[in-house]
């Protein structure tokens, strides 16, 4: 199993699992669950304590109804027991792939909604946009075996979940499943030996800090 190291703060794992995200942070927080067994169980006693919390005030709510009107909680048992079962969730997951540089990549299924996927390519890296929330944007990205995102920073935040192969920049070494969060006070030159894809949300376009990649600033939009 691969070992990951970089994982959500609890407190973006307490925002998901109470459904406070933008559609885009929470795909990345889900995704990052299927590979991550750690952060998965955190989000599922959460998601417990959050029920608790619920439950304790509806039930409340309910004896101080019950105070004021005879409720038969026998007979709003029986039906809820006679409701038809969906078991639905028993059939296991199926297996869901992206093409990309004659490769097959077998990523999360919950990727299998955004299947309509048009690839802008520039140089070692393509981009597959897929979400779109006012100036918050998700992507696939793809960098190529061998291929290097020159030095740059970030106007706003950059979150990358890596789900295939690995990369590496001034700050360490990534593999499947780590979730990376950046801002503004980063600044690295990500580079992949083996190649990677990567799902990315961006809030503002990459700024290209050093030398020659400075003149890449006019397109660094199409990264974003």
């Amino acid at each position: 199993m691969t070992n990951i190291t970089y994982h959500p703060s609890d407190e973006l794992l307490r925002s998901h699992a109470n459904g406070e995200l933008p559609e885009s942070l929470s795909v990345a927080v889900s995704l990052h669950c299927d590979l991550c067994s750690e952060c998965k169980n955190k989000v599922e006693a959460i998601t417990q304590q959050l029920a608790e919390i619920t439950w304790q005030s509806n039930s409340q709510a309910m004896y101080a109804v019950s105070n004021e009107a005879t409720v038969d909680y026998t007979s709003m048992l029986d039906s809820i027991m006679q409701l038809d079962v969906d078991d639905a969730y028993l059939v296991p997951t199926p297996a869901y792939h992206v093409s990309i540089a004659d490769k097959i990549i077998e990523v999360p299924y919950l990727l299998h909604r955004y299947d309509d996927l048009k690839w802008n390519q520039l140089g070692a890296v393509s981009r597959a946009r897929l979400i779109e929330e006012q100036d918050t944007r998700s992507n696939l990205l793809h960098i190529a075996a061998g291929g290097e995102i020159p030095n740059h920073t970030h106007k706003g935040f950059e979150l990358t979940l890596l789900l295939d192969g690995s990369f590496e920049d001034e700050s360490g070494h990534y593999q499947k499943g780590d979730f990376i969060w950046l801002d503004a006070s980063h600044e690295h030159s990500p580079k992949t030996t083996e190649g990677c894809l990567c799902y990315t949300v961006q809030n503002a376009p990459l700024h290209f800090t050093k030398g020659l990649s400075k003149l890449f600033n006019p397109i660094g939009g199409l990264l974003y």
